[in-house]
């Protein structure tokens, strides 16, 4: 192999990665504007349950929970087969090229050269390889995946509400955009969307007087000593009712069939998972019998405890960092329930 004949493989290759750099730069371009379109629906759901006027319009807080986490689904998972064709041609070229350089080194080893310049030859051709592999593998393979290219939750991590990441409120989400459907004398919970690992828990009061607002009531916070009585719901087996919410069956109202008539009833159901509690009121009213009934309820108000939002502006969270606990076992805490108020009890 003659140096004219070293000297134009390695002009090549140098053409090669010249145009390698120009599809790395409209690869980019591309996935960035889908990560900051991602990111902002991502916030916009992290916003909804503090939204002026909330409860206004029964049941649209629903629908815009559905519309928003089918659009951020969209564009995560959007299949591009241009943009996946392209990097694979910078694959192929990248490949290519390292190659060159190993077949040249190869060639130039076999040479005359003392042991120091071969042993510079081979570690900078094994270098070089890496980096070859590396850009492969990993930089134009993460490319081709929106949420690993912006660090963003996938849809099902999205609907985890265990999983603890930076702002993740969809305990939240879950419990305002809840609602309560009587069929008869059962009573659904339903969710827009299946959320997972959700623990919940419902109480009924009958009030006597229906005139009576519930918001005056003052209903006591007792996880530790309710714990036991909250249920999982697995969101592979919620039903479809009338609509298009995931219901799961949470109360029988048999017991009340003879004290229900013309009176009001108050529900309060409570979520629990390793994000955190909260706890939301329903209200209805003028249920003459709980048979041959079929109607909606919607919730009217919410409140949030210990959420953890990994904030240092999160009175929680400092209070955990202050505590002198090790947040790897944060998990631990959260799983049990218990650790709530376990947390307080040693002040």
């Amino acid at each position: 192999m003659s140096g004219e004949t070293i000297g134009m493989l390695l002009a090549i290759t140098s053409g090669m990665l010249s145009l390698v750099g120009l599809i790395s730069i409209f690869i980019s371009m591309n996935s960035q504007h889908n990560v900051q379109r991602s990111r902002e629906i991502l916030w916009s759901i992290f916003t909804l349950p503090y939204k002026k006027n909330l409860f206004l319009e029964k049941g649209a807080i629903g629908q815009e929970v559905f519309r928003t986490f089918l659009l951020y689904e969209q564009i995560i998972n959007e299949k591009n087969t241009f943009l996946r064709r392209i990097i694979s041609f910078a694959q192929i070229t990248l490949t290519f090229c390292g190659l060159i350089w190993t077949t040249i080194v190869g060639y130039l080893l076999k040479q005359s050269f003392s042991s120091v310049e071969r042993s510079i030859l081979l570690f900078c051709v094994i270098l070089a390889d890496i980096f070859v592999l590396y850009f492969i593998i990993k930089i134009f393979g993460l490319l081709t995946s929106t949420s690993k290219v912006g660090r963003l939750p996938t849809v099902n991590e999205l609907l985890d509400a265990d999983i603890l990441t930076a702002g993740s409120n969809i305990i939240t989400l879950a419990s305002v955009s809840s609602q309560l459907k009587i069929v008869n004398s059962e009573i659904y919970i339903g969710f827009p969307i299946p959320f997972k690992n959700l623990m919940v828990h419902i109480s009924i009061q009958d009030t006597v007087e229906s005139s009576e607002s519930p918001v005056e009531k003052n209903y006591n916070f007792d996880l530790v000593n309710g714990i036991k009585d909250f249920k999982k719901l697995d969101y592979r087996e919620f039903k479809l009712l009338d609509d298009d919410y995931c219901y799961y069956p949470i109360y029988d109202l048999s017991a009340f069939e003879k004290g229900v008539a013309q009176n009001s009833i108050f529900a309060k159901v409570e979520l629990l998972s390793k994000q955190g509690y909260v706890s939301t009121e329903f209200y209805f009213e003028g249920l003459l019998t709980v048979n041959n009934t079929n109607f909606v309820i919607y919730p009217y108000s919410f409140i949030e405890r210990f959420i953890n939002r990994k904030s240092e502006l999160d009175p929680f969270s400092r209070y955990i960092k202050r505590s002198g606990k090790s947040i790897d076992k944060e998990t631990e805490w959260f799983n049990t329930g218990k650790s709530f108020l376990a947390l307080f009890d040693e002040e």
